[in-house]
């Protein structure tokens, strides 16, 4: 097949998620088929791959950052002439060829439904009508989706993958007596990571003297990461910004924390944390129970004491530790390695491109 791939965003330009996933989709696509990649820059062009269309989104707001790419895209579809379109953004399927859309959540961002969100809700509800199909990672998103108007029957659930040779088990003795905690996420209020130090600080003081915590990812919000910092004060509380490479953190860590206010659509920070043999602490939501098929410590999400009270119990039971990070490790390699999630993506976009084709 000839395949166009098209994302407003892209690593490292850009790192989260879902960028994540287009990126390794793209990587699994280009080992078997004719790939052509049109992708967003908004730092710089060397942070997107040399062989791809760049298009320069710098200064650019939400709509005109659309037009750019949608232009891009349907002038690479005329000269490339791809089979299917697959797009990690609804706002840019191309013309001339059919198109399949990945929706990773609903939540844009934010922890809460405002009237900017059920306007985006509608938007999405049209624009699903111009593609031939619409991927999202879980059955709660699909959910969402029905809910907003698109179609259920032009819906197809396909489970995040994750790199088991990136997010692998490493050996890491804990602190004698505590634990090294680590929330890997994009630094945001909605993802909580107030929550993460409000927890550890309530921790008892012969337990949070002998261990830490790691805030890492990349900074979303330089406004809310000054404020934790000020709330971090005295602690034994770290932050890494915009590392280049994550994984190393996931491996080093005891223990992952996923305390997000927001609605995921899959939880990726919990599926890594697995995938490294770490036991998760997550907030219970049902996309994250989903993915997680219910392994490691949930609590009821902003609820701290619940999470302070399922870090001691970590603390306090080292073979707990052990049993759910082999636990999380199994499942993870048994569910969401990439070459079964690439076939799924491929036998879908063979399909619509049959179906164009007669």
């Amino acid at each position: 097949m000839k395949l166009l791939l098209v994302a407003r965003r892209y690593p490292p330009d850009v790192r989260s998620g879902t960028e994540t996933v287009f990126q390794s989709l793209a990587e699994q696509a280009q080992k078997h088929h004719a790939v052509r990649l049109v992708v967003g820059f908004t730092r710089d062009r060397s942070l997107v791959p040399e062989d791809a269309v760049a298009v320069d989104l710098r200064g650019l707001g939400r709509r005109q950052s659309w037009q750019a790419l949608w232009w891009a895209a349907m002038r690479e579809s005329r000269r490339f002439k791809p089979d299917v379109v697959l797009a990690n953004s609804i706002e840019v399927p191309a013309l001339g060829a059919p198109a399949v859309c990945i929706v990773h959540d609903l939540n844009f961002g934010i922890d809460r439904r405002d009237a900017g969100t059920r306007a985006r809700e509608l938007f999405y509800r049209f624009k699903s009508r111009r593609l031939k199909a619409v991927v999202t990672v879980s059955q709660a998103s699909m959910e969402r989706l029905v809910e907003v108007g698109v179609p259920a029957e032009r819906i197809q659930v396909i489970h995040n993958g994750v790199d088991l040779q990136r997010f692998q088990p490493s050996e890491t003795p804990p602190p004698e007596g505590g634990l090294r905690f680590t929330y890997p996420s994009r630094i945001l209020p909605g993802k909580g990571q107030h929550l993460a130090i409000d927890a550890f600080a309530r921790l008892p003081k012969r337990l949070k003297q002998r261990s830490s915590l790691d805030i890492v990812g990349a900074v979303v919000d330089p406004v809310f990461l000054d404020q934790l910092k000020v709330q971090s004060h005295g602690l034994s509380v770290t932050f890494n910004t915009d590392v280049p490479a994550i994984a190393p953190f996931y491996q080093r860590a005891d223990v992952v924390l996923f305390p997000t206010l927001m609605q995921e659509g899959f939880g990726f920070t919990a599926i890594e944390g697995m995938a490294c043999a770490k036991p998760v602490v997550w907030s219970e939501q049902p996309a994250i129970r989903e993915a997680t098929g219910g392994i490691g410590l949930p609590f009821q999400a902003g609820q701290v004491e619940q999470m302070r009270d399922q870090m001691q119990r970590l603390i306090e039971e080292p073979e707990l530790v052990k049993k759910l990070g082999a636990e999380g490790r199994d499942y993870v390699a048994s569910h969401y390695a990439w070459p079964a999630v690439w076939k799924r993506y491929e036998d879908l976009l063979s399909q619509v491109a049959s179906q164009a084709k007669r």
